[in-house]
């Protein structure tokens, strides 16, 4: 179906070539402007055969509603630009359907639209995980479910005061301030992105700053790495865990990291001194972990080829290997890993060597790990009585 005004001409297909994910094959709008053509992908689904006839009806019907809408949406911006002397070009037109077919700023449901495209470009090209991409989703899905916030809304409505309320209904929801504080910068990146390319103005998070409480990190002393590795496990499974636990806490990997290993990853020096080099999962930062002697003696027990388990199994074998050692701190996969950096350091090894073995972009993070034990403390100013 075509329809023409002096300048320009606005078409709608169903082509069976975009058959959608979800099923159904979206409606496209083509725009012929000066020879131009620009073509855009309509929320609306259905087949090609039900298109073309529901469009054929001479009856009226909900599809034909729908797109002649869309149509006098576009002929009054043209109007509109007519009579304000604004240029009316096809960039423009572009702006005015990605602002959600209005020309007072761009819908709250259209800005989240093009921004979760980006990301799922991103996610195809590798530049982000699919666990971080569903973390935005949930943030975004957490503040449209706000009394006060409606999707067709202009993003312009949306003051500061909106953000205060989101905080404090998560509060109310009883989520961890760092849950809360995730929310916060995931949905503030949502408007950064409005600003950067243009569709907004005005950025809500404006004045207001996204505190974040930092977490008590916890981690085993050296007694009490001592007393797993010494207590006799009542089953193979547990020792299994126990032996892998402690190559955490010798080594600072994180689970995944460790699942991941594979005989090739163990590699050696010009002195036959054991080291692993590798990029993080999480991050893509590469490590470089030299294998203490205790890591080394369960690297060679399994012939360099870990016994993983499900991360889930993992954590419930650590409870129980908690209990049995009578460890009064919450066993999981990471405590391994922080337990390995604290204890790197408390025997003073340099904070940028901590960071190179754990990972980590820039030492801030790894200033997360410098708890000092009383006992590094005495040392210390024993070196200055």
């Amino acid at each position: 179906m075509e329809h023409f005004t002096n300048t320009f001409s606005v078409g709608f297909y169903c082509r069976p070539s975009r058959k959608s994910l979800k099923g159904g094959y979206p409606i496209q709008m083509g725009i012929n402007l000066h020879g131009e053509r620009y073509f855009v992908s309509l929320p609306r689904k259905t087949t090609p055969k039900q298109f073309k006839k529901m469009m054929a009806s001479q009856l009226p019907n909900e599809l034909k509603d729908y797109l002649k809408g869309i149509e006098a949406s576009l002929l009054r911006f043209e109007t509109e630009c007519i009579q304000t002397g604004k240029p009316f070009t096809l960039e423009a037109i572009k702006l005015y359907i990605k602002s959600g077919y209005t020309t007072q700023g761009i819908t709250l449901q259209a800005l989240t639209d093009e921004f979760f495209k980006s990301l799922r470009l991103k996610c195809k090209a590798g530049g982000m995980t699919e666990k971080r991409f569903r973390k935005y989703e949930v943030a975004v899905a957490h503040f449209l479910e706000q009394e006060d916030i409606q999707p067709d809304m202009l993003v312009a409505e949306i003051k500061n005061q909106h953000i205060l309320d989101f905080k404090h209904n998560m509060m109310c929801k009883h989520y961890e301030p760092g849950t809360i504080a995730g929310f916060l910068q995931c949905l503030k990146s949502v408007f950064l992105f409005g600003l950067r390319n243009d569709f907004i103005k005005n950025n809500p998070f404006v004045g207001y700053k996204i505190g974040r409480k930092t977490k008590d990190v916890r981690f085993l002393t050296e007694e009490e790495v001592q007393r797993i590795k010494t207590k006799k496990m009542l089953s193979p499974g547990l020792e299994c865990v126990r032996d892998l636990f402690l190559f955490q806490c010798y080594t600072a990997l994180s689970y995944c990291d460790m699942a991941l290993l594979e005989p090739k990853d163990f590699q050696s020096n010009e002195e036959g001194v054991l080291y692993l080099r590798k990029n993080r999962k999480k991050t893509g930062v590469e490590f470089f972990i030299v294998l203490l002697p205790e890591a080394v003696a369960i690297a060679r027990k399994y012939s360099f080829r870990l016994p993983i388990l499900s991360n889930q199994r993992y954590n419930n074998y650590l409870k129980e290997i908690g209990a049995i050692c009578k460890i009064d701190k919450p066993m999981h996969s990471h405590i391994g890993r922080h337990t390995a950096a604290t204890y790197l350091l408390n025997h003073s090894v340099p904070m940028e060597m901590v960071a190179k073995v754990l990972g980590h972009r820039t030492t801030l993070q790894t200033r997360h790990y410098a708890k000092l034990l009383d006992k590094s403390v005495f040392d210390e100013f024993k070196k200055l009585m």
